[in-house]
């Protein structure tokens, strides 16, 4: 019994082990079948991360834009007495230069701080010229502006995306002015000639702008501030005192280069998809800017009056609507046509001149425009396959604001009248999604010189110049059919 219930006992280790071994073998093979089926399948790759430059970094740039001096002058004789002349609105005007550097720190990923220095420029003055046998003469006067000023100060951003500042700032700014001039005769008798010296002057900014990088390396952006040079008081060299209560307007577009990756590495963010910029085809846009006017006026009253001025006369905020087509033509190059209507306001802005000696007050309107259109085209090169730098030519028609003006106690309105001319100019374009863009754009239009003009006061008027226009537009690219 013993030996018959140990052979059962082997013949069952006997099985067992076959049973395991086949087990073993069915494994293997559900294994072996498991991985090859899972070669076949398609492997989910994680999402991919693409670099995002940090905006820690240096910078240089340079620009170009308006400056416009406001305020109150005032100049009292020597020992005291009625005011002998006082001015109160825009008080001059120019088209400046500048060069600023700076650095910033991106401290948090939508927010960025940083410091920065710049230099501000401009040569331009306005002139008047007032004459004739009713009036003492005013010769060869001219209207403060802008020689040279710096700034300093500190700006704090926060990130829209990526790649689209929107900042604040705040500094301290020193500006020298160039002063009023001028020399009243009185008919009959004696000259009295009135130099203000010029001055320098201390006093705060602030402001806000907007950056967009275009590339790492290059960046674009579009600023105003506003500078309060506070109370100055300067001594006429034959003794009359002229107080001055002036504030700058400053509107500046300009172009920045970054220097690398200073301070921190590229962040991380999500590859954003890939861009197919659509430069063929039809376009409309809309914009919103500035024009600063620069006006030649000749008038006069036959035997009695005789006015000039020249010299950045008025200015304006203003909009664009245009319509286009461009063709890219090769790898690097567009070509195209548009038209485009400007429109603007100048908010009824006005200046008010008193004059003791010359026995009266003039006010007028400030030059304008009311609106413009453009015919034209442009050329365009690409420095990326999202970026364009290109320049413009056209025709243009612009109707200039009417003016109403009290003038030594005659009053008038002078007609809305269509000036033509040509346009030049440039720009820069950049794609934020298959069809919609971004551009900055400057034009200058030379209008020409209208001898047809009168009023209820000039029977002879000439008048002309030159317009300058700052725009910047959203534009969307309809689809090729």
């Amino acid at each position: 019994m013993g030996a018959t219930g140990t052979g059962c006992w082997g013949r069952d280790l006997v099985h067992s082990k076959r049973r395991l071994a086949r087990a073993v073998v069915v494994l293997g093979a559900a294994l072996v079948v498991t991985a090859a089926n899972a070669a076949d399948l398609p492997v989910k790759a994680p999402p991919q991360m693409a670099p995002v430059a940090n905006w820690t970094q240096f910078y240089v740039g340079a620009g170009l834009g308006f400056d416009f001096a406001s305020g109150r002058s005032n100049l009292a004789p020597v020992g005291g007495g009625p005011s002998l002349f006082s001015f109160d609105g825009l008080q001059g005007a120019d088209l400046g230069l500048s060069a600023f550097a700076g650095f910033d720190f991106q401290v948090a990923p939508r927010f960025v701080v940083g410091g920065f220095v710049d230099y501000d420029w401009s040569r331009q003055r306005t002139t008047l010229s007032v004459g004739g046998n009713a009036f003492g003469q005013i010769a060869t006067a001219t209207t403060p502006s802008l020689d040279q000023g710096w700034t300093i100060g500190g700006r704090a951003g926060f990130l829209a995306t990526p790649d689209i500042l929107l900042y604040g700032l705040a500094g301290y700014s020193q500006m020298r002015i160039n002063n009023w001039s001028g020399t009243y005769t009185i008919v009959g008798g004696p000259s009295f000639t009135a130099q203000e010296s010029a001055q320098t002057s201390h006093g705060y900014t602030v402001g806000a702008g907007v950056e967009y990088r275009l590339a790492n390396n290059w960046s674009l952006r579009g600023e105003y501030r506003y500078v309060d040079l506070g109370h100055n008081t300067t001594v006429d060299p034959l003794g009359p005192i002229w107080t001055n209560d002036l504030a700058e307007h400053v509107i500046r577009i300009g172009a920045a280069y970054r220097f690398g990756q200073f301070g921190g590495p590229a962040t991380t963010a999500a590859a954003a998809p890939a861009i197919n910029p659509a430069w063929t085809g039809v376009y409309v846009g809309a914009g919103i800017g500035g024009d600063a006017v620069t006006p030649h006026v000749a008038a006069s009253v036959p035997g009695a009056l005789d006015f000039n001025a020249a010299g950045l006369g008025g200015a304006d905020v203003g909009g664009t609507f245009t319509i286009g087509y461009d063709r890219q033509i090769a790898p690097k190059w567009v070509v195209g046509a548009f038209g485009l209507i400007d429109v603007a306001t100048n908010g009824g802005a006005s200046v008010t001149a008193t004059g003791a000696g010359a026995g009266g007050t003039v006010t007028s309107d400030l030059a304008s425009v009311k609106w413009a259109w453009t015919v034209g085209g442009r050329v365009g090169y690409l420095v990326s396959p999202e970026t364009m730098v290109y320049v413009l030519g056209g025709y243009t028609g612009s109707t200039a604001r009417s003016i109403t003006y009290s003038f030594f106690g005659f009053q008038s309105t002078s007609p809305e009248r269509e000036y033509h001319g040509a346009t030049f100019g440039g720009g820069f374009e950049r794609f934020f999604s298959d069809r919609i863009s971004a551009r900055a754009e400057y034009r200058m239009t030379h209008v020409e010189t209208r001898d047809d003009l009168t009023d209820t006061l000039f029977t002879n008027i000439s008048a002309g110049g030159t317009i300058h226009t700052l725009r910047g537009s959203l534009v969307y690219h309809l689809p090729t059919p």
